[in-house]
């Protein structure tokens, strides 16, 4: 049974010296930093809607309101360390590592009350971690959690995520890479939220994932727990492939991906 818990002991992540801090009181902190604000997200309702890069690509003030809880956390206790953020909050430091952060990652979901959302918040550089969190199961994820991918190496008997982009346009072309891979596996999911989804690959409910046209918030925590509990990512341009172990991982990018030069149908 795949379990996902909040232990932040160290182990994954390589321990920094100086301003750098060591992988478990970062991991500790991001676990806290996550907790609230996915408890304010939790009390949170999606009003303050408005568009971003297209109609359907929408932010609410719960999203904003939580990169700033984050944000704030971190520039106080953290103030030499740089971050990126999905809403736009930038800073650049001088320790070697870097916060990057999807405050709500599965904003259409929390818009209309389906329970699939979460908030994610990875570590680059001197240190390498993800936590992720799930405010309605009230499930955590971590790259320290008791996580094991999925053992299926074949491929049509694989359940494979993937999701789509808000442009038109791209989703069209996407669309020619589903119809690709969907007589290929057992089934796929959309469920509306990439980390969520690199969690579960990480813990088996899922076995593989695809997605196009993706962002560094969107990869970063799941892919430092998913390389730790020992599956297999890989971005190329801004597509990712990851699955829980090398042969599968290895069948579905060459499914996905257009050509021998890595350059994948469907992204935009």
């Amino acid at each position: 049974m795949p379990t996902a818990d909040s232990r932040a002991g160290a182990g994954a992540g390589a321990t920094a010296g100086g301003s750098g801090g060591d992988a478990a009181t970062l991991r500790a902190l991001a676990v806290d930093i996550a907790r609230e604000a996915g408890t304010l997200l939790a009390k949170a309702r999606p009003t303050g809607q408005r568009s971003k890069s297209s109609p359907t690509d929408i932010v609410t003030d719960a999203d904003r309101a939580a990169e700033e809880l984050i944000v704030r956390r971190l520039r106080a206790e953290r103030p030499d360390d740089s971050l990126l953020a999905e809403e736009g909050s930038l800073h650049t430091g001088a320790s070697g590592n870097t916060w990057v952060i999807d405050p709500l990652d599965g904003t259409v979901n929390f818009i209309y009350g389906i329970p699939h959302w979460a908030v994610s918040i990875g570590l680059e550089g001197r240190v390498r971690l993800g936590v992720i969190y799930d405010p309605s199961r009230e499930e955590l994820f971590t790259d320290e959690s008791a996580l094991t991918p999925s053992g299926q190496t074949d491929l049509a008997q694989s359940l494979i995520a993937t999701g789509f982009s808000y442009s038109a346009e791209t989703r069209a072309r996407q669309g020619v890479v589903v119809a690709r891979v969907i007589p290929r596996v057992r089934d796929i999911r959309r469920a509306g939220s990439l980390a969520l989804d690199l969690a579960w690959v990480a813990c088996g409910r899922l076995d593989a994932l695809y997605e196009h046209d993706t962002h560094p918030w969107d990869l970063s925590a799941g892919i430092a727990m998913l390389e730790a509990a020992g599956g297999v990512a890989r971005t190329t341009g801004s597509t990712i492939v990851a699955a829980g172990n090398e042969p599968l991982f290895r069948q579905l990018e060459e499914l996905v991906l257009a050509d021998a030069r890595g350059t994948p149908q469907g992204a935009g």
